[in-house]
């Protein structure tokens, strides 16, 4: 078989093509390539790894390798002749007797660009066309499958660089897809990663607008809330306001408190003036001057706890307080005359003491009459802060909101605005890394690859010798006959004495007499030597032969012994049933038929076999062989099986010992109270014989000898001394 298959391999393999093979390498940079973005400097292999996936996955997809096959195609196209550096002549010539004309006249000359676009729209159009079945069926050139099947992509080491190999029967195509392999998949590579940064980059872009519009809209919003409510700063304003309140209570309380102590005092004064002099005081001039003293003092006060923040008026109104303060200064003096006048008018000795009560008391309304005033101004004051607080409280929550809305708008435009940077920076980082260099440029192949001729045919001779190998091999497994001596003594659980081959004449080159007579050797001096064993030398040896199935070679052997110990002059009686001549003569040999029966259970000694009384002497044989029928479908001498000195059980190789064999056997064993049976394996493989005779007499060869003493590890055996 292993001859068969190697001669069929080389036979087959005498008109292989040459192939030829072209190599490029590429920098990637993923690893280690330029990266713009500083702080991360730390290398992830698993994202590395990842990388180089995608780029060899890209480099062998479908895609790619259409558009290599089609402009390859466009290449060989668009030539006016044959180009051995592009397509060799006997290719060319056949690519154009293949191609239909519809297709050649989308052909323009000199341009290979416009006729790529013509062919893509005729493969586009359906898929029956020409261009299409070209593609994707099993052009050796052009086809998807093909071409992918020719590529060979690998990375070196856990460098940058990948390599990327074609084969091809034609040195010039091998070349030239090559290149244009290479040209695609880089173009193919930038294009994706180019698009995904630009997706992002335009994504952040309009989010990016549309949180400046909605920061704007804030701003505008809370400058319209601070024009509407005249705030320049609110929080300023509010303090000025909170300090100015409380500036102004604590004058409110200082007033309070003058203007009740003038009129506790005037109050205490009036009260010590006579009732003339009340009448007096109370004149109608020293009430005009009153009453217009406390009108200018309310006026002033006006004037100065005013809160404008204006300094025009503020001036302004500071011009008209100094003059209302020089009237109030008149005023004052004109009462200071009229009293005085009132008193001189008056005068006795009787009143010189109500004299300085008089001044207390000008002097005390006069301040009375300006803390009136001023109480009644601050009164006015109070409720302008009242009504200012009323004002103010509203808006600074409204103005919280407005201010919470920008910060938010705020955070919201720097985080997109910060994103939009990063993508930015990670779009420049993938166009850098996206930039694949051709480091080795496919070269044009001058000498194709070496044959792999032999070596198919080497795998072809191995694999025939493993088949026949294996074969052997299962069926030995699920062999389940005895076969074997050590097999036969696993399964029946007895000693194997002799083993007997099978004679064969389909094989000259083995000695069966010889083997056969060795094997008959071998059971004689088993039987022989036994002789010596027994106790009673003047009496027989009886040897019983049994087996548990019919047709297992018990005659047969039988045969071949007694002619061995008749050949040795032992006279032997041989008692069977089967009334097959052996064709055995001489004094040395008897033999008693008898036949099967029940009665054979009530048989107790050899002698009762001879009915006719034909034997006078049995102490006369050297050996009895007694031959009895197969024990599971006849009946067995239960009580002789006692006086027997040896017992064998003659089974078949070629059969499986099955559950109903050792049952019968179980069943003759505790039946009997012989001695132990030991086996006699009939009709073994030639090869077992070995265990008995050595070395097969077999002519062999110089090859088939050499080959033996390999597999056995005799590599140093001698047949001599010499």
């Amino acid at each position: 078989m292993p001859i068969i298959l190697a001669s069929l391999v080389f036979y087959l393999t005498q008109d292989e093509p040459k192939v030829y093979n072209s190599k490029a390498r590429v920098y990637t940079g993923i690893a280690t390539g330029s990266n713009i973005e500083l702080e991360n400097t730390k290398i992830d292999f698993r994202a590395t790894n990842t990388a180089y996936d995608n780029l060899l996955n890209l480099i062998k997809a479908r895609t790619t390798i259409e558009i290599v096959g089609l402009k390859l195609f466009t290449q060989h196209m668009v030539l006016d002749s044959a180009d051995i550096k592009i397509i060799s002549r006997e290719k060319y010539q056949r690519l154009m007797e293949s191609v239909p004309e519809e297709v050649k006249d989308l052909v323009v000359k000199g341009d290979v660009e416009k006729t790529f676009e013509n062919f893509v729209k005729l493969k586009e159009s359906n898929h029956t066309n020409y261009i299409y079945q070209l593609i994707n069926l099993d052009h050796p050139d052009y086809s998807i499958e093909k071409i992918n099947g020719r590529v060979g992509l690998r990375r070196i080491s856990n460098s940058d660089f990948v390599d990327i190999e074609f084969e091809s029967e034609d040195p010039g195509i091998c070349q030239n897809t090559l290149l244009i392999l290479c040209e695609v998949f880089v173009e193919l590579n930038a294009d994706i990663k180019v698009n995904q940064s630009d997706a992002v980059v335009k994504y952040f872009q309009g989010q990016l607008g549309k949180s400046t519009i909605s920061l704007r809209g804030a701003e505008d919003e809370l400058l319209q809330f601070n024009q509407s409510n005249n705030i320049i700063n609110y929080y300023e304003q509010t303090k000025h306001i909170a300090a100015e309140k409380e500036e102004f209570e604590i004058k409110y309380l200082e007033v309070f408190r003058q203007h009740n102590a003038a009129k506790a005092v005037l109050d205490i004064l009036e009260s010590k003036l006579k009732t003339h002099e009340l009448k007096r005081v109370s004149s109608e001039r020293v009430m005009g001057l009153r009453k217009e003293l406390s009108s200018l003092s309310f006026d002033v006060s006006m004037l100065t706890l005013g809160i404008e923040a204006d300094s025009t008026i503020q001036n302004k109104k500071a011009k008209e307080a100094a003059l209302k303060m020089k009237r109030i200064a008149e005023i004052e003096q004109q009462m200071v005359e009229n009293i005085d006048t009132i008193y001189v008018t008056d005068y006795d000795n009787k009143s010189l003491a109500s004299t300085s009560v008089l001044a207390d008391w000008l002097q005390n309304t006069i301040g009375y009459e300006g803390t009136k005033a001023q109480l009644k101004v601050m009164d006015e004051k109070r409720k302008e802060f009242e009504k200012l607080y009323q004002e103010f409280s509203p808006l600074g929550a409204t103005m919280k909101r407005l201010e919470r809305k920008i910060d938010i708008a705020e955070r919201e435009y720097l985080s997109l605005l910060h994103s939009l940077g990063l993508a930015k920076l990670r779009q420049q980082n993938v166009e850098l890394k996206s930039n694949i260099k051709l480091t080795e440029v496919p070269f044009f192949p001058i000498s194709p690859k070496p044959s792999k001729r032999m070596l198919l045919v080497i795998v072809a001779g191995m694999v025939g010798f493993v088949l026949v190998a294996a074969t052997i091999l299962v069926l030995e497994l699920l062999d389940g006959n005895i076969n074997t001596a050590t097999r036969a003594a696993d399964k029946i659980e007895l000693k194997v004495s002799s083993i007997f081959p099978v004679i064969s004449d389909k094989n000259n080159k083995i000695d069966y007499e010889y083997l056969q007579n060795k094997a008959v050797n071998a059971i004689s001096r088993n039987i022989i030597l036994n002789q010596y064993k027994k106790e009673k030398e003047s009496e027989p040896v009886i040897n019983m032969l049994f087996s548990t199935q019919e047709n297992e070679g018990k005659t047969f052997i039988c045969k071949h012994l007694i002619a061995k110990l008749c050949e040795l002059d032992y006279r032997t009686l041989h008692v069977t049933y089967d009334d097959e001549d052996l064709g055995l003569m001489g004094e040395c040999y008897h033999k008693i038929l008898y036949g099967v029966s029940d009665q054979l259970y009530k048989i107790s000694n050899v002698q009762d076999f001879d009915v006719d009384k034909s034997i006078e002497d049995f102490s006369s044989f050297d050996f009895i062989i007694l031959e009895i029928p197969s024990i599971i479908k006849n009946p067995f001498p239960v009580k002789l099986a006692s006086t027997m000195d040896y017992m064998f059980l003659v089974t078949r190789a070629n059969r499986a010992w099955g559950e109903a064999d050792k049952n019968a056997l179980n069943l003759f064993k505790e039946a009997t109270t012989g001695p132990e049976p030991t086996i006699i394996l009939n009709g073994v493989k030639v090869l077992e014989m070995e265990t008995v005779v050595g070395e097969l007499p077999k002519k062999r060869s110089l090859i088939r000898s050499w080959i033996k003493k390999m597999v056995q590890f005799r590599f140093f055996n001698k047949k001599s001394v010499a």
